[in-house]
């Protein structure tokens, strides 16, 4: 089981990782943008909807690495004052609580890039970059938060550490 648990993580880790490429990219697009505009005065049409993108990219991609690493926003001033046993059911509670929201992003998700996919959407901007790409991170993300709710469960009822 533990062969599984890692595998696992590895995938939702690989999740993060390319969310934190896509951060580096988003940072360079940036950069590229403020230049352009206020050193050569040149205004880039494609900037805004790119750097749109790939902060969809980073936000769904990197959710399943951050619920998996536990870095996601809790409430520690309510938490820290409730007993060990009422935070052990509220850390099993939320297992299915994000599954379910997993299975909404992959189901829905998945629908809207296939409408997009197959009917060739594009933006309604100058650029008319193709949609679809946007839409595929909504399932992935999806997916990859399943995974890391999965592995955590796993993690929870098994008392596995993997790190």
């Amino acid at each position: 089981m533990k062969k599984v648990i890692r595998a696992i993580d590895y995938i939702v880790t690989a999740g993060g990782y390319i969310a934190g490429f896509l951060c580096l990219l988003l940072v360079a697009v940036v950069v590229y943008g403020v230049f352009t505009r206020y050193v050569l005065h040149i205004a880039s049409d494609w900037i805004m909807e790119v750097s749109q993108y790939l902060f969809c990219g980073i936000s769904l991609l990197g959710t399943g690495y951050s619920f998996m690493e536990k870095s996601h926003v809790t409430i520690d001033v309510l938490r820290i004052r409730l007993s060990a046993k009422t935070q052990q059911y509220l850390e099993l509670v939320q297992y299915p609580i994000v599954m379910s929201i997993s299975f909404v992003l992959i189901w829905m998700g998945g629908e809207e890039f296939w409408r997009a996919f197959v009917n060739n959407y594009i933006s309604e901007s100058v650029v008319g970059l193709p949609l679809w790409p946007v839409w595929l991170t909504i399932p992935i993300g999806g997916i990859l938060l399943l995974l890391a709710a999965i592995s955590g469960c796993f993690k929870f009822f098994l008392k596995v550490e993997t790190k």
